[in-house]
């Protein structure tokens, strides 16, 4: 064998130890991982985490409009006014039929002299809770023991009420001021306001509020 022959050779069995060295150091079956299967995993899990994250923003966002729902409403139905039906006054003398409320509220009377006096001012309430609309009218009635019997059932005035209908649920407070004059002071007065509907002429009542008061001492 020449020289060259014999270089040629050893430079063969060279690189057949380098190779047989590299793959002892690989397991036997094991198959040898690319550089993808390093980080294939990395992105999943970032993703994942990123996917979790925003979901514990997005819970937490619908956590929050929850409770500030919750809260508004709780203000609104704290702050809102409470709504109660019309209540009279305890001094009031009030009478009631088929829902329909008068109330005899104050009664204002005058003495001119030992022999007579007079009915200056009436307040009186009008409360409708029935199932129909009217226009109030009130008569008022004064008679004593010494009066005509025929003069018990004439009004002495008649007092109106600046609203065309009075609807359900409504009331109107009227303040009148009236002329009403009587005798004999020294007895008592029967007094009585007899509510009626503006449009029946034969002024069928409807309530009837009825009071009994000495003019000498109220």
């Amino acid at each position: 064998m020449s020289k060259n022959g014999i270089l040629i050779f050893i430079f063969i069995i060279s690189i057949l130890m380098v190779l047989g060295c590299t793959s002892s150091k690989t397991p036997a079956g094991e198959a040898i991982a690319t550089e993808p299967d390093i980080y294939e995993d990395v992105p999943q899990i970032e993703q994942q985490a990123v996917i979790e994250e925003g979901n514990e923003q997005q819970v937490e966002q619908v956590i929050q409009i929850k409770t500030e729902e919750e809260f508004y409403n709780k203000t609104i139905i704290d702050e809102k006014p409470k709504i109660e039906g019309f209540k009279f006054s305890p001094t009031s003398i009030v009478s009631t039929q088929h829902n329909i409320s008068l109330s005899l509220d104050k009664v204002k009377h005058e003495i001119k002299d030992e022999y007579w006096g007079k009915i200056t001012g009436i307040t009186l309430t009008v409360l409708n809770n029935g199932s129909s609309v009217f226009k109030p009218k009130v008569l008022v009635l004064l008679y004593d023991e010494e009066d005509f019997k025929e003069e018990w059932l004439k009004p002495k005035a008649e007092i109106g009420f600046d609203v065309e209908k009075l609807g359900f649920g409504e009331h109107f407070v009227r303040d009148a001021i009236v002329n009403i004059a009587f005798d004999d002071i020294g007895l008592t007065k029967h007094f009585k306001l007899v509510l009626v509907d503006y449009a029946d002429p034969a002024n069928k009542p409807i309530v009837v509020v009825e009071k009994e008061f000495s003019p000498l001492f109220g």
